[in-house]
């Protein structure tokens, strides 16, 4: 089978023919992969050369079953479409690396395959009407957008960085009855966030004149987690005891290896918490296909070939892909 294998210290992902078809193990699923979304922290993964052993990547995961290893139930199907939960509620650390590196793609081979073994209790039916793609992108960037936002119903939200989580979170904000602000150096990501429900879309710089102009918001969705984003959020949180009577919230979704700042300043005196979306349950993967199913969300998802592996990296480096891309494997 095709495979995009990660090797530390190496920029490009090997594209290798001739990786055997894994066979699946006591409880665990062999899937047919039918999408698999392309992630933010699979380039921290590669550029940073955070994992310390070759393996396949690929955490945002749609397939079908075409094989069950032992004690796997009868309630797998093998004609039904699944979503795969990268991060278990079960999920240990390994290798001396966080729970969170217990998922396909980081502990061991991920979806940038034509197969991949997952546990049975990783899968979640996608309803009907919901297409492989954007199965695979609610694996991880639905459910991440998912989770925090939920809470925000009614609230005053900016959502600095309308990327592949971002133009979600704008949706999904809008959607619960959040009035919507949304950050983005580029226009057409502003362009997309207003067709998705945002009130108003800033430039970088109109933000930083809004902001000591007094524009003030609940809540704070960092997609970016970079120095100056982090530090504009606090601004506009700082500004919330002047304009609403809840507490202010800065959520960090993005993920950089930048170390950023706060004081006792920001979290006592403004009486701010800060807080990451911290991924999610079975229920908020269900919720979000529920969403993506009904058309309350439609995640911008464009795909490409898994031979073009290399090339959607680099696009998402260089910041030019809108929304989210993922890469099909061709039928074998």
């Amino acid at each position: 089978m095709l495979v995009a294998q990660y090797n530390p210290g190496q920029k490009d992902l090997s594209l290798k023919t001739d990786y055997p078809v894994p066979t699946p193990p006591p409880g665990k699923v062999l899937l047919k992969v039918a999408a698999c979304g392309v992630c933010h922290s699979d380039i921290a993964f590669i550029d940073g050369s955070v994992l310390p052993h070759p393996l396949v990547l690929g955490h945002e995961i749609s397939g079908y079953v075409v094989a069950t290893g032992e004690g796997v139930d009868s309630s797998v199907q093998k004609d039904v479409l699944y979503a795969v939960l990268s991060i278990h509620p079960a999920s240990q650390s390994f290798h001396g690396l966080p729970a969170l590196f217990d998922s396909p793609g980081a502990a061991y081979d991920g979806g940038f395959s034509n197969y991949v073994v997952v546990r049975q209790d990783q899968l979640v039916p996608v309803p009907k009407g919901v297409s492989p793609e954007l199965a695979a992108v609610a694996a991880d960037a639905g459910i991440n957008a998912f989770k925090f936002v939920r809470r925000s119903a009614g609230r005053t939200v900016l959502v600095i960085g309308v990327g592949g989580l971002g133009h979600q979170a704008v949706q999904i904000a809008a959607h619960f009855g959040a009035t919507v602000y949304a950050c983005d150096p580029k226009p057409e990501a502003r362009e997309i966030a207003l067709k998705l429900g945002a009130t108003e879309a800033f430039t970088p710089a109109e933000l930083e004149a809004k902001v000591k102009a007094g524009f003030a918001v609940e809540v704070a969705m960092d997609f970016v987690a970079r120095k100056p984003t982090f530090e504009m959020a606090k601004a506009a949180l700082r500004q919330n005891g002047l304009a609403f009577p809840t507490n202010p919230v800065l959520v960090v979704a993005g993920m950089t290896s930048e170390t950023l700042e706060f004081s006792t300043l920001d979290t006592l005196t403004y009486n701010l918490t800060i807080t990451t979306p911290q991924y999610g349950s079975k229920e908020d993967l269900e919720a979000i296909l529920d969403l993506y199913a009904k058309g309350a969300v439609t995640p911008v998802v464009s795909s490409r070939p898994l031979e073009d592996i290399n090339k959607v990296l680099d696009d998402l480096r260089s910041g030019v892909v809108l929304g989210r891309t993922v890469v099909v494997p061709k039928n074998v």
